[in-house]
């Protein structure tokens, strides 16, 4: 019997068809979940609903990738069932035609599913991650930048890479009085705090770039004293008036040095603000064959290279386990528990086998992964194969005129 006969494209067609309704539904569902997390995020840094709309449609592979397998269970389950319940299978036998075609149907869907799953985990899903990322580290930025160029009024604090900025404005006078003030700490309980009056933004120049002019600045470092009590050269910076502290006093107030500078203008990047980590330093954002080639330089990115495979192979033995929840799903209970006990099959059987190669990926190399996850996806086919030639009656036979 040819592999592609009209039987085998019809039920083929029905599986694929609820397979695929199952997956949108679980895609709406989690995106859904989502929706306000994001808006939230994308609207508080200054996003619009284009953006918040992207970071959605990046984050569907990610989703896929999870929802593709467990799809397959409860999509082929349902599509066997409908078959058989509307007498199909059994016009087809009637007609010559073996059961086999409902196995052959749901190693095709396999195979669709495990290529899909490959190409979607291992290929769309880093690149929309470091999509996503790179989408979110542009709204900061934006925002940031926008925050520091634009005018305002009162008081902006931000504290970044462990430095404190404080911007006063004073729109009391004219013109505005702009203070900025910079809180650095140092080692050993020292800090710097620096202070710079009438700054403001230069630019943008031709080129798009910004300078800084900070005009007057005046930093304070402080630094505990000695343990010994040394003060002619500390106590410089404490002024005249703490002259006269008893020296057990003057341990207790920290040096003040001071160092002013004129006119000072420096260029603004906010490389130097914010840094933006590139894709080859973030292992979840490299592709299936990039972790492949990596070998052991980057274990991390073979354990996930080992899970996503996992997955895919798990999406290849699904159809097959929805095909035996049908044949063995008859009246009574039986009927009730054979689709939750398929997908908690399932289930068990990506976790543990996503530990089993992540784990065999790290010690032993993406070569051996691989052999070992396609082995063992062909020795689990194998086993539903032969299950499921023992229920090859049941499987044709609708449920209602069993005896």
């Amino acid at each position: 019997m040819p592999v592609f006969s009209i039987a085998t494209r019809s039920l083929l067609m029905r599986v694929l068809a609820r397979v695929a309704v199952v997956v949108v539904t679980i895609e709406i569902v989690f995106l859904a979940e989502k929706l306000t997390g994001v808006l939230e995020e994308v609207l508080g840094h200054g996003g619009s609903l284009l953006s918040a709309l992207s970071i959605l449609a990046m984050t569907t592979p990610e989703i896929f990738d999870f929802a593709l397998a467990l799809a397959c269970v409860i999509g082929g389950y349902f599509a066997f069932v409908a078959a058989r319940e509307e007498r199909e299978l059994v016009a087809l036998s009637a007609a010559g035609v073996s059961w086999r075609v409902a196995l052959r149907v749901a190693l095709l869907t396999g195979l669709a599913a495990f290529a899909l799953s490959l190409s979607v985990s291992g290929f769309v899903d880093p690149l929309a991650k470091h999509a996503n990322r790179a989408l979110v580290f542009q709204l900061k930025s934006e925002l940031l930048f926008r925050r520091i160029t634009e005018p305002s009024e009162g008081t902006l604090i931000e504290t970044i890479r462990g430095r404190t900025f404080a911007a006063l404005s004073d729109t009391s006078v004219s013109p505005p009085h702009e203070s900025l003030f910079v809180h650095q700490p140092g080692a050993a309980g020292a800090w710097r705090v620096t202070q710079a009056g009438n700054w403001k933004l230069i630019g943008p120049n031709e080129k798009g770039a910004y300078d800084l002019g900070l005009g007057r600045v005046i930093a304070y470092d402080f630094i505990p004293l000695d343990g010994d009590g040394q003060k002619s050269v500390l106590s410089a910076g404490r002024g005249p008036n703490l002259r006269a502290l008893s020296d057990e006093d003057m341990l207790a107030v920290p040096m003040l040095p001071r160092v002013k500078v004129e006119n000072v203008s420096m260029p603004v990047s906010l490389d130097n603000i914010l840094q933006f980590a590139a894709r080859s330093d973030v292992a979840k954002e490299w592709t299936l064959l990039e972790a492949l080639e990596s070998g052991a330089a980057s274990t991390g990115a073979l354990e996930i290279a080992g899970q996503r495979f996992a997955r895919s192979v798990a999406a290849f033995v699904a159809p097959l386990l929805a095909l035996v929840a049908c044949a063995l799903a008859g009246s009574g209970v039986a009927g009730y528990l054979a689709l939750p006990a398929a997908c908690a099959t399932l289930l068990v059987f990506d976790v543990a086998l996503r530990a089993f190669l992540g784990g065999i990926a790290v010690t032993t190399g993406g070569g051996v992964m691989v052999a070992m996850g396609l082995g063992i996806g062909l020795v689990a086919a194998f086993v539903l194969a032969l299950g499921l030639g023992r229920r090859a009656p049941a499987l044709l036979r609708p449920v209602n005129e069993r005896a």
